[in-house]
């Protein structure tokens, strides 16, 4: 009986050790973790806003926008060129460039809006 009370309280010393060992090295791997997801979520953002204007260019082709909306999606296309240039050389401050990112994605929305286009054909942000 004294054999298996030992064991018990050793065995139980040994688990608590490795679990606070595991604990903090949890600790570590999300800090880490979300540091590097803030720079991934910009990423994100931009290869959305590539995909989003490849989406209206297409939209642009089957609902047949007329010449003011083919100007203004070009004029965008280049502001995305510009932004995912800027995004790709490093050269850029986070937080100008994400809200750059948001008012591109409301104007490609906005173009989707003035083609009338049909509520299950918008481009998912998410």
């Amino acid at each position: 009986m004294k054999k298996l009370i030992i064991l018990t309280v050793a065995a139980t010393g040994v688990f608590s050790g490795a679990a606070a060992i595991a604990q903090d090295y949890r600790h570590d791997y999300r800090v880490a973790y979300y540091s590097r997801d803030r720079h991934d979520g910009l990423e994100r953002q931009v290869n959305h806003l590539d995909r989003m204007l490849d989406h209206v260019r297409s939209q642009l082709r089957r609902y047949h926008g007329d010449w003011r909306v083919r100007r203004d999606v070009q004029q965008i296309s280049r502001e995305v060129d510009r932004v995912t240039h800027r995004y790709r050389s490093g050269d850029y401050n986070s937080w100008r460039l994400r809200q750059e990112v948001d008012r591109l994605h409301a104007r490609l929305h906005a173009i989707e809006q003035r083609l009338q286009v049909r509520s299950r054909d918008y481009y998912r942000w998410n």
